[in-house]
């Protein structure tokens, strides 16, 4: 069962990486570039989420797929759209900083409470698409109302290390597909997360210093 934890990652991580660097490197392009590429995570998101449901005879690629749908979803609501005004004025929409914070508490309280009622896939893209909004919101709360050297960015990166590690252990005790699955995508994004805090604090190159030849 662990080879689907490990699947998990990797598959997950290559197409996080994917979208993620799609956007810095096509907002670096230009505006057309990177409109497209907005458009095509929007696109993706979609499909994917549709199609997960579709699928009912693989439960890992059918939860994989949702996964999928969900970074899709968040690359373009959640990074494409805080550049909005780049096409279209005052258009800027940026759902991870701290006026969008009381609709992330009342989308995810209403998750929690519907959660049951839902099919296992649709969990998996609305739970990855919040549980990345909620990693980004915390950092950016902190990069923009302390400082990216504040003490707490240190403190909640520890945090995240250990939760990292949590799920790694989940991932080696669950033996039903749907807990591993999840315990790998979200010791994925904690893992991100800490790489991150990285990036933030200049002590390794991050996506910032690409430069498009």
């Amino acid at each position: 069962m662990e080879r689907i934890g490990i699947k998990t990652f990797v598959s997950t991580l290559a197409f996080f990486g994917f979208g993620y660097m799609l956007l810095v490197i096509t907002n670096r392009a230009g505006k057309i570039p990177y409109l497209f590429a907005g458009f095509v995570l929007l696109f993706i998101g979609i499909f994917l989420f549709l199609k997960s449901e579709k699928i009912k005879d693989n439960i890992f690629k059918s939860n994989l797929l949702a996964i999928f749908s969900g970074i899709s979803l968040w690359g373009f609501f959640g990074e494409f759209l805080e550049n909005g005004d780049l096409f279209i004025k005052d258009a800027t929409i940026e759902i991870a900083h701290w006026n969008f914070f009381p609709i992330l508490i009342l989308t995810i309280f209403l998750f929690l409470n519907l959660r049951k009622h839902l099919p296992i896939p649709v969990q998996f893209s609305l739970s990855s698409f919040l549980l990345i909004w909620t990693l980004h919101f915390i950092m950016i709360f902190q990069l923009e109302v302390l400082s990216r050297t504040h003490l707490s960015t240190y403190i909640m990166c520890g945090i995240f290390v250990i939760l990292t590690g949590l799920s790694i252990y989940n991932v080696r005790k669950s033996k039903q597909i749907n807990s591993i699955m999840f315990w790998s995508y979200f010791g994925l994004l904690t893992a991100w997360s800490v790489l991150e805090y990285i990036w933030v604090w200049r002590l390794i190159p991050g996506p910032y210093s690409i430069k498009i030849i």
